[in-house]
């Protein structure tokens, strides 16, 4: 381990200064316009037209889709019932797990101990 004498602490170096970036100005959000895009059509014998095709604006969901909070509650209550009887069907399960491994485990047990002995 150094010792104090060993160790060189260097008070002329100095370290460089660190340059901070710059960021980009904000700019406002745009506000969604409709496109328009061009689609070459592959050319048939009959004619050899381009197609053009508009996309439509992303519009916000209309609010009547929604469900009643009574609705929303009782969806709730059936989630939770279905939860409850597959965490208890979970529950036999295991404890039909455990009666299947029991016999196996005290055999396994007495034989570990006849091994000590």
């Amino acid at each position: 381990m150094p010792t104090a004498s060993t160790v060189s602490k260097s008070t002329t170096a100095t370290k460089p200064v660190r340059k901070t970036r710059t960021r980009k100005a904000r700019t406002t959000k745009p506000t969604p316009t409709v496109k328009t895009v061009t689609v070459a059509k592959v050319s048939t014998p009959k004619t050899s037209k381009s197609q053009t095709r508009t996309l439509k604006a992303i519009k916000r969901p209309s609010a009547s889709k929604l469900i009643t909070p009574q609705r929303y509650w009782s969806d709730i209550k059936t989630r939770w019932a279905i939860h409850n009887y597959e965490i208890t069907m979970l529950v036999s399960d295991f404890s039909k797990v455990v009666t299947f491994v029991t016999p196996y485990h005290t055999q396994l047990v007495k034989q570990v101990k006849a091994w000590t002995v």
